[in-house]
């Protein structure tokens, strides 16, 4: 990945160009990084969080998950689009999977107020 594709290309000549350092609450907002935190405390309780959250998951869901956004990166968008279709249906092969989507769609999942409060219809599943 270059420099441009990240910020575009006008920030990306202020920094190399004008020599421009960038504090961490711009190179966040910019995308040069995922997340700022004021202190290792907040990091730690952020990537503890972050590590039980995806442990909560079925590994071949993540792996699943992990491959498609992968797949975005080196395909085309027509083939990484059907990348991700063949890797989703792949996952409905496993019970976990099927017991999951089962209660997301008993949770309203597939409504809209499910998908407007989607972060609440799935904090309910994570106790699964």
């Amino acid at each position: 990945v270059v420099l441009p594709e990240l910020v575009g290309m006008g920030r990306a000549m202020e920094m190399i160009l004008g020599g421009t350092e960038v504090d961490a609450a711009t190179a966040e907002r910019w995308g040069l990084l995922n997340r700022a935190f004021p202190d290792a405390a907040s990091c730690r309780r952020h990537v503890d969080a972050l590590a039980a959250r995806l442990a909560s998951f079925p590994p071949h869901a993540v792996r699943a998950a992990k491959a498609s956004l992968l797949a975005s990166e080196r395909m085309p968008r027509r083939e990484a689009c059907l990348e991700t279709l063949s890797l989703f249906n792949q996952t409905l092969g496993h019970a976990e999977t099927r017991r999951r989507m089962e209660a997301f769609l008993g949770h309203g999942g597939q409504t809209r107020a499910g998908e407007r409060d989607l972060q609440g219809t799935l904090a309910k599943l994570s106790k699964l």
